[in-house]
């Protein structure tokens, strides 16, 4: 009760504080009154009783004060009081507030912009039940992985999810999620805009495992697992029941038909959920046992070699991650170790195979690995952004003490405590730091518009950007540190005046800025210190444009203008194995008839389409290669690739028309691949064969050149090329490369073309190769773009602090300006003068950061290609424009000192 009712004093102290004085005054009058009524009855006359009376109780003052601080509320009232003088302060120079906050609002709004894109992509948890007990198996990168031909332990097969379900002994629950390709919602699928849906097949206790209810209806259960195509059932987001059926109750039990099949729609998630799949939102939830009615013409449900699903699973009370990951890697093993799985799709690498088990609270998700690093990146160059911001606040505070050196030096001489002084000052640069960081909240919230554009995810719905309380104290607490780190250094030093020269109205002396006559004052260094960050900041953006612009002239070995990738299903539309050759001649034909075509062929994997194959091969009459010396890439192409590509064929030839079901089985290989198993020998006519199909033998009819076809960072694979049309049956999808003049004019005709086709296949990708391209290196470009742009903010900033400490230090020496000037000094030699001590201090910071960027070249030299962290070109041009922003930002004042009246001068103070 006790603590209760001193809470409830503090309480009042602080918010009714008059009416608690009020009381105090009266209680403290009350004793004194009764004091002196005693005197008084004893005799004494009233002027003596009164007197006496406060000798007894003492000095009402200093117990008015001893009360106020049993309140343990001082601190809070002068930080109030503080807190007030600041705003009154701040508001009677709002020239200077508008500067400093904007300035601060640039740099603490860029660290909050990427830092809420690092808590979209890497901090954030699942909004399901206890996320921390969730735990991916695999790789939870894999999103839309899906590989045939052996069994992996980053996805899983269904019969394999099976088996680490029913057998492991550390989740209490575990869940498969599987890509359900593309969904089209409705029956005609040959419209020019189809209507289609992002959807996800999942195992029936998806929803279970998560803890995740239903909003309306219900979700899944373990029932709908039982038998392939028995649960004809969808579950369905929030936002996508708001979206077709304006969130109608009715929509529950409604028919909702994908790929031509009809589904029940059983429930409704919550608002808030949106998928285990971060930077995607899941429209529609598909139990994994009508794999097939979705997919039509596919069949992964009891197939060991296909591996597409990502697995996650909730740890049982007292399992540690740990424990979980060395169980589910046991297991794995012992599941191809005792034959449970089949010994045909069991690698050769199985003994370096693992399976990961990882925190999966934050959801499984592509992105993540794409752009984690260059965030990360990021988020070190927006720091130093915010360095020089917080370098120019504190050079306007240094230049703001100059008109309030005198109120400083008459409150120390009244007696106020330097400490207490530095603590008013602090409390101002706090309120300005988070004033900053209000308007840098805003600012962030425009920009990761941007940012999402630039790495191509839907702003709206894949990534909740919105401050939430995490982002909030982000910012809270740069702020803090902020208004710490540019208000520390410039109250100490206004703090440190000598009073009778202060009170003698010499104010020509800035407080820390040029006391004692000290050669290189706080003001400057900070300035050194800008233009220093600034050469870091200029240097790896340059370094990270120039590394793109390497990438984007990167010679393929082909030419990548003109060319239009079209990848179409058409197992999905319904079209047999045994007629799949027949469509793939059927479809090119029709597609040389477009107009604008100049030449079409097709391939398995395509250029950049994100797709490639590779296998283990063995060479007639040569004893077994060893693993990895044994593993090659590969492609299945159509007549005429490399003539339509534009890849040079250096010896023998191409793949041709003659090369068809039937014909002998004949391979290119790549000038790598002729290099490390034919070295020193023509191979035209060996032959090598896949080890998981021997009696395929291929004979070598030509050599190709290397090319980049996939991957631009990556060295050039050895790989082969065989004939399309001879396994056809076998392909489940087709990229056709088509050459014209201008393939984004094409895109249209080329989809008009596809619809007319009987039957008309499901275009899953249609764009310019050089898009293709770009996609590829969508990392590089987020960071050299971004980094182009803060290193020109950095620039802006330094360049407005040497100004303004040019500029202050040239109005400081117009006294002396003038004096030259009458005693003869020209125009050119004033401006010279302030010129070389503008050059001085950017040579100055130039060295500096010279030596930053000898320090940071093992940070960068990862990231760079085609050139050293150490660049000449790239650090003598951006050297060139730090001396031209100085001369620039001295000529200003130089100039301005040129035309000053010597007259004038002599006379000022």
């Amino acid at each position: 009760m006790r603590s209760l009712g001193l809470l409830r004093l503090r309480l009042r102290s602080l918010f009714r504080r008059q009416r608690v004085e009020a009381e105090l005054l009266a209680e403290l009058s009350f004793h004194l009154e009764q004091q002196t009524a005693e005197y008084v009855a004893a005799g004494m006359a009233p002027a003596e009783a009164r007197h006496a009376a406060h000798r007894r109780i003492g000095n009402l003052g200093r117990i008015e004060e001893e009360c106020r601080d049993m309140r343990r509320t001082r601190w809070i009232e002068t930080f109030l009081q503080d807190l007030r003088y600041a705003l009154r302060s701040l508001r009677l120079a709002p020239a200077f507030t508008l500067v400093a906050a904007l300035s601060l609002a640039l740099g603490i709004g860029a660290n909050t912009a990427i830092f809420s894109l690092l808590d979209a992509l890497l901090l954030r948890q699942l909004p399901v039940q206890a996320p921390e007990r969730l735990a991916a198996v695999g790789d939870p990168s894999r999103t839309g992985g899906k590989s045939e031909g052996s069994i992996r332990a980053d996805v899983f097969s269904v019969p394999l999810y099976r088996e680490l379900r029913d057998r492991n002994q550390v989740f209490s629950g575990l869940f498969a999620s599987g890509r359900s390709g593309r969904l089209t919602v409705g029956t005609d699928r040959s419209a020019a805009k189809p209507e289609t849906a992002r959807g996800r097949l999942v195992s029936g206790n998806y929803f279970a495992v998560l803890g995740v209810p239903a909003f309306r209806g219900r979700t899944f259960t373990a029932a709908d697992d039982r038998s392939p195509g028995a649960a004809p059932y969808v579950v369905i987001s929030y936002d996508y029941w708001q979206r077709r059926f304006a969130g109608s109750p009715g929509a529950v039990g409604r028919s909702l038909t994908l790929n031509g099949y009809p589904f029940t729609i059983i429930g409704v998630t919550p608002p808030e959920f949106f998928g285990d799949i971060v930077g995607t939102s899941t429209d529609v939830w598909i139990p994994l046992m009508m794999q097939r009615q979705v997919n039509p013409g596919r069949d992964y449900l009891d197939r060991w070699e296909i591996s597409w699903l990502l697995l996650m699973g909730r740890l049982k009370p007292g399992v540690s991650l740990a424990e979980a990951h060395s169980s589910i890697d046991s297991l794995f093993k012992q599941l191809v170790a005792n034959g449970v799985v089949p010994a045909g799709i069991i690698p050769e690498d199985i003994a370096d195979l693992h399976v990961d088990v990882s925190p999966g609270g934050t959801g499984f998700s592509a992105l993540r690995r794409q752009f984690s690093r260059p965030l990360k990146t990021l988020m070190g160059i927006v720091a130093l952004v915010l360095l020089i911001a917080c370098a120019n606040v504190a050079n306007l505070l240094l230049e703001r003490a100059t008109g309030r050196r005198k109120e400083i030096s008459i409150r120390l001489a009244l007696g106020a405590g330097r400490l207490r002084l530095v603590r008013q000052l602090l409390t101002e640069s706090l309120v300005l730091a988070f004033l900053g960081g209000a308007l840098g909240v805003l600012f962030a919230f425009w920009a990761d518009a941007g940012l999402l554009k630039l790495i191509d995810v839907p702003a709206s719905r894949a990534l909740d950007l919105r401050p939430n309380l995490t982002i909030l104290a982000f910012t809270a607490g740069v702020s803090l540190l902020t208004g710490v780190l540019f208000g520390l250094a410039p109250a100490l030093r206004s703090t440190r005046v000598e009073l009778a020269p202060a009170l003698k109205e010499s104010s020509r002396n800035l407080a820390g800025a040029g006391g004692g006559g000290r050669r290189w004052p706080f003001g400057k260094v900070l300035v050194v210190s800008q233009f220093a960050l600034s050469l870091l900041l200029l240097m790896g953006a340059g370094l990270f444009v120039r590394t793109l612009v390497n990438l984007q002239r990167l010679d393929l070995g082909y030419e990548r203008q003109g060319v239009l990738m079209l990848n179409v299903d058409p197992v999905g539309a319904g079209v047999p194995a045994e007629r799949l050759g027949a469509f793939a001649e059927g479809m090119l034909e029709r597609l040389r008839t477009v107009p604008g075509v100049t030449a079409a062929t097709l391939s398995e994997n395509g250029l950049f389409s994100g797709t490639e194959s590779s296998t283990s091969l063995a060479i007639s009459g040569r004893p077994e290669i060893p693993y990895p010396a044994n593993q090659v890439a590969y492609d299945r192409v159509g007549p005429g690739y490399f003539e339509v590509v534009g890849i040079p064929i250096v010896l023998g030839r191409g793949i041709g028309v003659k090369d068809r079901a039937g014909a002998l089985r004949v391979a290119v290989i790549n000038e790598s691949m002729a290099r490390y198993y034919f070295p020193n020998q023509n191979p035209i006519g060996q032959r090598f064969a896949e080890t998981d199909a021997m009696d395929k033998v291929y004979e070598v009819v030509g050599v190709s050149r290397d090319v980049r076809d996939h991957e631009l960072r990556s060295d050039v694979r050895r790989r082969y090329y065989t004939p399309m049309l001879q396994d056809a049956e076998t392909l489940s999808a087709f990229n056709y490369e088509i050459r014209t003049r201008d393939p984004k004019a094409l895109v249209e005709p080329v989809r008009a073309a596809v619809r007319g086709f009987d039957p008309p296949p499901i275009v899953n990708d249609l764009a310019p190769l050089t898009a293709n391209i770009d996609e590829s290196i969508g990392d590089e470009h987020l960071v050299a773009k971004l980094s182009a742009v803060f290193g020109v903010l950095a620039l802006l900033l330094a360049s407005i602090g040497l100004y303004g400490v040019i500029s202050y230090a040239t109005s400081r020496r117009t006294n002396e300006i003038g004096i030259r000037m009458a005693l003869g000094a020209n125009h050119g030699k004033v401006l010279w003068m302030v010129l070389r001590e503008t050059l001085l201090l950017a040579f100055a910071g130039i060295a500096v950061g010279l030596l930053a960027v000898l320090g940071s070249a093992r940070v960068v030299a990862s990231r760079l290609f085609g050139l050293s962290a150490y660049d000449p070109a790239t650090l003598a041009s951006v050297t060139i424009v730090l001396v031209a922003v100085a001369v620039v930002a001295g000529a200003i004042p130089g100039s301005r000192a040129t035309r000053v009246d010597p007259t004038e001068a002599l006379r000022y103070e």
